[in-house]
């Protein structure tokens, strides 16, 4: 069974490989198809490196790497948890530093290599910050300011003088974070472990629904389908962070990559910040009996839901505005109709039928649909108004 999984999946591994390998050969074509005749902005790989090293800090601090079956806790619990938690913040500076890598390389062999010896020096105070940082418990102010502060300065596609600045803030950083290393408890690691989890079977099964964030408390009463859908929103207020700083991701890639049209960034960017918050939607259209403590229709859930994200998705559109991006209106109710069509889709069915291939892997033509459903909308309203 297992080689025939692995043969399964060679091919789409094959096809995934000459994708990622593409900007080694063929760095012309891509300068050619997404930058044109535009003259790029100075700093261009700097702000691509910056965004991916905010991106790759913020997700290394929520320490998803704090994890232990909870078998092995009964059976036999390590006598020093510390050096567990050292060796998954290793593996996961690790992996999400060689991604950053290899965008730095794609990104200088497309864009040139303008300011590279201080980038290098950037990302590499940027792995001891986030290693540093990552091995105690939680310093929100710091936390924030780092990732938020590499996004900022991407934005502001700035200079390879103040680059070398950057390298020696997070140098400073790092310091202030500097202490003993937290040594977790039964319960964070069984909670980590059952995160996990989720993700390796949502990965497993294509179930992206899955992923969405749990909901926190607060203390709105859920009593009609608007109060519903606000206290969705507001129980995944934790998300705020991660939708700010796709707003001050997206300009910058309008800006490295001027042919694409400015409604495909603003849509794309929309729909990726908004759909977390679409998380209890997706809750009551899973679980019947979470579906009965609403006496509404699904349709009047549904345009609930589309005009509260609308709202959520111009204001994420004002914020990358002010941070570079062109206004594009249009492309706001065309997301939140996208997240809200992706939040409501019933569970998979997974019954064989017609398949089709996708990039050497044949799948069913229903599940694609079903696993497309969001996306598609949004590709086919993007298409128009662009």
């Amino acid at each position: 069974m297992r080689r025939l999984l692995r043969a399964e999946w060679a091919m789409a591994l094959f096809v995934v490989a000459g994708l990622l390998t593409l900007p080694l050969y063929r760095a012309d074509l891509l300068r050619e198809r997404f930058v044109g005749a535009h003259e790029l902005p100075e700093g261009a790989l700097g702000a691509v490196v910056l965004a991916a090293l905010a991106v790759a800090v913020m997700s290394l601090l929520r320490r998803d790497f704090l994890r232990l079956h909870p078998a092995r806790l009964t059976w036999d619990d390590p006598a020093d948890r510390g050096a567990v938690a050292r060796r998954g913040l290793l593996r996961a500076v690790a992996g999400r530093f060689a991604v950053v890598g290899y965008l730095f390389v794609a990104a200088g062999l497309v864009l040139g290599w303008t300011g590279a010896p201080a980038l290098l020096a950037v990302a590499c105070s940027a792995a001891v910050f986030a290693y540093v940082a990552a091995r105690r418990r939680r310093r929100r102010w710091l936390e924030t300011a780092v990732p938020f502060g590499l996004a900022a300065a991407g934005a502001l596609f700035v200079g390879t003088g103040w680059l070398w600045a950057v390298a020696g803030a997070l140098l400073l950083a790092a310091v202030l974070a500097w202490g003993p290393i937290h040594r977790p408890g039964r319960r964070e690691l069984v909670a980590g472990h059952k995160a996990h989890v989720v993700r390796a079977v949502a990965a497993a099964f294509g179930d992206v629904l899955a992923l969405l964030p749990r909901a926190l408390p607060h203390r709105l009463r859920l009593g009609g389908a608007w109060r519903f859908v606000v206290g969705g929103v507001v129980a995944r207020r934790g998300m705020l962070a991660a939708a700010l700083l796709i707003a001050l991701a997206v300009p910058v890639l309008h800006a490295v990559f001027p042919v694409v049209a400015p409604a495909w960034w603003a849509g794309l960017g929309a729909y990726f910040a908004v759909l977390p918050f679409a998380g209890g939607l997706a809750d009551i259209t899973r679980v019947a009996g979470l579906r009965r403590w609403l006496p509404q229709s699904d349709t009047e859930i549904w345009l609930a839901a589309v005009i509260v994200l609308a709202v959520l998705a111009g204001l994420w559109m004002t914020a990358a505005v002010l941070a570079g991006l062109p206004a594009a209106p249009q492309a706001v109710p065309v997301a939140a109709a996208a997240v809200a069509r992706t939040a409501s889709r019933p569970d998979l069915d997974y019954s064989p039928g017609p398949a089709m291939d996708i990039g050497g892997v044949y799948m069913p033509i229903n599940l694609v649909r079903q696993l497309l459903r969001g996306p598609l909308l949004l590709f086919f309203g993007i298409t128009v108004i662009a």
